[in-house]
């Protein structure tokens, strides 16, 4: 049979035998001198999980997980991300932001036009199983969340255009902190605004507008702004965090780990190694001036000074009310800045320093 004049060539054989089995230092050494690409600090390679780009730039803590493929003419992966064991993201562009998470064994994949694109941001995650067609542009805000079995196409087709029945190529935006929950088919030329919810089990298509509730097939709007979502008062944002800082230490101490009080700080012990936390309720002054490796949660937004002075001492940081972080972090940050994900909150790693 005769080949057809493009190559179509969705598992890359050759690259995984060449470069799929090796241990990660090595495959990280042969990408940067053999195929110029460039990796940051700390990334992480799996057997068999594999990068194929003509250009390629993987930020720092990249992770790339047992058997996963990712492969396209530009890569560029921000840093802290993750793509899950057994995924499979093959597109002409891919863009994915920092802290974002493809869970195991998501396709991202489809017949390839020159514009074809996937762009994920930062702190996004896309659970188990789900199937992304980005043959037109895929566009995924940051802080958003797509549930496993989810379905997003950017093209449908089968039956012959010349018999007059329909053929769509349109692409798909889904805007900052939108949360398709399981099993949510998008249809191509969708486009979800930021801060919407769509219920589980719907069908997408056409616009949804920003800080809606929609569901059902197809999906309609049943509740928005200012109705969608309640704002909380200063007071309910408190006892959330309360109940949040009570489930945290709950959990770390089913985990192994004491939680002790060094007044004004609180431990964390575990094989005897130990953190301490500041928490900052009330926006007022800090009562001690935490030290390098310490972790500092505060309520209230932190000012320039003090983040200024945390980055000079070495000091990590979870701000709620400013949404950022310290850029990197002690075993103690960063379980809980797991743990304030599952309610939800994320915060934006800082972009220098600390």
């Amino acid at each position: 049979m005769a080949e057809p004049l493009l190559p179509k060539d969705r598992i890359p054989w050759r690259h995984l035998v060449t470069f799929g089995w090796l241990p990660s230092s090595l495959k990280i050494l042969a990408y940067r001198l053999f195929l110029g690409y460039r990796i940051g600090r700390g990334v992480r390679f799996s057997f068999g999980g594999v990068v194929v780009g003509d250009a390629v730039q993987l930020g720092d803590f990249v992770e790339i997980g047992f058997l996963a493929i990712v492969q396209g003419r530009t890569i560029r992966i921000g840093r802290h991300s993750s793509i899950g064991t057994m995924s499979y993201v093959s597109c002409e562009t891919i863009e994915i932001g920092e802290d974002a998470k493809i869970r195991e064994q998501v396709y991202v994949g489809g017949p390839q036009l020159p514009e074809s694109r996937f762009a994920l941001g930062s702190r996004t995650i896309i659970l188990q199983l789900s199937f992304i067609n980005p043959t037109k542009p895929v566009v995924i805000g940051d802080d958003t969340g797509i549930g496993g079995h989810c379905l997003i196409f950017t093209h449908g087709v089968w039956l012959s255009a010349l018999d007059g029945y329909p053929v769509n190529y349109e692409p798909v935006t889904l805007g900052k902190s939108v949360w398709l929950p399981w099993r949510v088919f998008v249809m191509p030329g969708t486009t979800i605004g930021d801060g919407t919810v769509i219920g589980a089990d719907s069908l997408v298509h056409g616009t949804i507008p920003p800080y809606s509730l929609a569901v059902g097939s197809p999906a309609k709007v049943i509740r928005s702004a200012p109705d969608f979502p309640r704002p909380l008062s200063e007071r309910q944002k408190t006892e959330l965090v309360e109940t949040i800082m009570t489930e945290f230490d709950r959990s770390v101490r089913h985990g192994g780990v004491t939680v002790g009080a060094e007044a004004p700080f609180r431990t964390y012990t575990r094989r005897r190694r130990a953190w301490r936390l500041l928490w900052l309720r009330d926006g007022k002054p800090s009562p001690a001036a935490p030290g390098a490796g310490d972790t500092v949660l505060s309520e209230a937004p932190l000012g320039a000074a003090a983040l200024t002075s945390y980055r000079a001492a070495g000091v990590h940081w979870l701000d709620l009310g400013g949404r950022t972080r310290s850029r990197g972090g002690s075993p103690l940050t960063e379980e809980l800045a797991l743990f304030l994900g599952r309610y939800g909150i994320r915060l934006a790693r800082d972009g220098g320093g600390s």
